[in-house]
C-alpha cells in the first residue's frame, strides 16, 4: 500500500493530525519534496526516509510499481491535483490538501497540462505543469519574451520565459499567447521522440529518413503539376516535415537544432543577394548568378573545391546531374556557341551506338547519347527530368486506355490488337 499524503501551501499548523500520524508513524517515509517547509518542521524519527526531489515521474513510478512493502509519501500541495501520476497507481490511498496552483492569480476559465500535452494548449489560458526533468522541454515551445506566472517549489512570481528556470512546479501560459504554427510542428515531432511517444518515429536516424526525402521531393513535384493547390500545401508539409523530423534528431543529441537551420539559410540568403541586402549592382538574372557563383567560391567550406565540377549532389538522378554538370562547365566556356553541332553530336553518338558490338561498348554510347540529348535539351531550354516525366504520364494514361477498353486481360492479346487501343488513345489525346 501507497499512502499519499498531501502537505498543501501552508504551515505545519494547516496539516491534519490524520495526516501528521501517518508520516510521523510510517516505517518507511519517502517525499517529492524535501524542500517544502511543512517537511522541514515535521520531527521525523521513523527509521527509513528517502528523498526523491529530483526524480523524473518515470522514475517515480518504476519505484512505486516495483514496492514490496507500505510506505508513506509525502508531496506537496494536493496529491490528486498536483501529482496526477499518481492515478496510473494502484493500491494506492491518497490523502488530500490545498493544491498548489492555487498561489498562483487564475482567471475564471482555464486547462491543465504537462509537457505531454503542449501541442494542445494554444488559444487559451493554459497552466503547465512543471515536473522534474521537464523544463527545458516545455521551455523550447515557448517565446523567450513570453511573460509568465509561475510557481516553483512554492516560490510565486512573474518572469519572461527565458529568466526562469523551473525545478518543479507550475507556469501560467496566457490565452492572449498565440503559438506559431512551426512551433507547434516542431513540439509535435519532439512529443512524437519521446520515450513513450510513437515506436516508428523513435528509431529513425538520418540515415532511414534518406529515402523519403526524395519521395517527399517528387510527390511535391507531382503536385504541382497537377495545379492542385490544396494537394501542393499537403506535400509542401511533408517536405517540411523532413526537415522537421531531422533537426528533432539532431537536437536530442545537442548537434544542432531548427532554430540554427533556419539561421543558416537566412544569413546565407542575405550572404548571397548583396544586390537587395548591400551595394552590389546587378540589374540582370545572368548578373545575378555570375555574382551567386562568385559568392559561393568564397564561403567557408567551399575553398577546398578543386574543379569547377565540384559541388554537384553525388546522388542526383542521372538526367539532372548530367545537366547540372554541363551547366557548370559552359559557365567557363567550355560550350557549343549555336545548336548546330548540338543536333550534329546527337546524330554522332547515336551511329555510334548503333555501330556498337558487345555490352560494354553499347553501355557506354547509349551513355553518350543520353548525355548529348541533355545537351540539347539546355540548348532548347527544356528540362529534360520534365520532358521525360511527361513522356512517361503520357505513356501510362494511354496504356491505362487499352486496359479500360480493350475488354478482356492483356495478356490474352497480340501487339497487333493491342496497338489498336493504342491509335484510338493517341486520337483522345490530341
Amino acid at each position: 500500500m501507497v499512502t499519499v499524503v498531501g502537505v498543501g501551501i501552508g504551515s505545519i499548523d494547516d496539516l491534519s493530525k490524520k495526516a501528521k500520524e501517518a508520516i510521523t508513524k510510517a516505517k518507511r517515509l519517502v517525499t517529492t519534496a524535501s524542500w517544502h517547509n511543512v517537511w522541514q518542521e515535521l520531527p521525523l524519527t521513523n527509521s527509513e526516509i528517502e528523498v526523491w526531489d529530483d526524480l523524473k515521474i518515470s522514475q517515480r513510478i518504476d519505484k512505486l510499481k516495483g514496492l514490496k512493502e507500505d510506505i508513506v509519501l509525502v508531496v506537496a500541495g494536493d496529491p490528486s491535483l498536483d501529482e496526477k501520476y499518481f492515478l496510473e497507481l494502484e493500491d494506492i490511498k491518497i490523502m488530500n490538501s490545498t493544491a498548489r496552483f492555487n498561489s498562483l492569480p487564475l482567471p475564471n476559465n482555464w486547462c491543465y497540462t504537462d509537457s505531454n500535452g503542449l501541442e494542445k494548449i494554444y488559444g487559451q489560458n493554459t497552466l503547465v505543469r512543471v515536473y522534474p526533468g521537464t523544463w527545458e522541454e516545455i521551455k523550447k515551445s515557448l517565446p523567450a519574451n513570453l511573460k509568465v506566472y509561475y510557481e516553483n517549489r512554492l516560490k510565486t512570481g512573474q518572469a519572461v520565459v527565458s529568466d526562469l528556470q523551473i525545478s518543479d512546479g507550475y507556469v501560467l501560459i496566457p490565452k492572449r499567447f498565440r503559438a506559431k504554427p512551426i512551433d507547434n510542428l516542431l513540439q509535435i515531432m519532439r512529443r512524437l521522440r519521446a520515450p513513450d511517444g510513437c515506436p516508428w518515429d523513435k528509431e529513425q536516424t538520418f540515415l532511414s529518413l534518406k529515402p523519403y526525402i526524395v519521395e517527399e521531393a517528387y510527390e511535391l513535384w507531382d503536385a504541382v503539376d497537377s495545379g492542385d493547390n490544396d494537394l501542393i500545401v499537403e506535400e509542401l508539409g511533408d517536405v517540411l516535415l523532413q526537415v522537421v523530423f531531422y533537426c528533432a534528431i539532431a537536437e536530442e543529441s545537442d548537434l544542432f537544432d531548427f532554430n540554427q537551420v533556419a539561421e543558416v539559410v537566412s544569413d546565407k540568403l542575405i550572404h548571397r543577394h548583396p544586390h537587395v541586402f548591400g551595394n552590389v549592382v546587378a540589374d540582370t538574372p545572368q548578373e545575378v548568378m555570375i555574382n551567386w557563383d562568385a559568392i559561393k567560391k568564397r564561403e567557408k567550406g567551399k575553398e577546398d573545391r578543386l574543379s569547377i565540377l565540384d559541388g554537384v549532389p553525388k546522388h542526383l538522378p542521372g538526367l539532372s546531374k548530367a545537366q547540372k554538370v554541363q551547366k557548370k562547365a559552359a559557365k567557363v566556356g567550355f560550350d557549343w556557341s549555336e545548336i548546330e553541332p548540338v543536333w550534329d553530336k546527337v546524330e554522332e553518338e547515336l551511329k555510334e551506338l548503333k555501330e556498337a558490338q558487345d555490352y560494354d561498348s553499347k553501355e557506354e554510347e547509349l551513355g553518350d547519347l543520353l548525355f548529348a540529348i541533355v545537351n540539347l535539351a539546355r540548348f532548347l531550354k527544356i528540362d529534360p527530368e520534365v520532358a521525360l516525366t511527361k513522356t512517361i504520364n503520357k505513356f501510362q494514361k494511354r496504356f491505362r486506355y487499352i486496359e479500360n477498353h480493350s475488354g478482356r486481360p492483356l495478356e490474352e492479346m497480340t501487339l497487333e490488337e493491342m496497338d489498336v487501343f493504342w491509335e484510338e488513345a493517341k486520337k483522345e489525346d490530341k
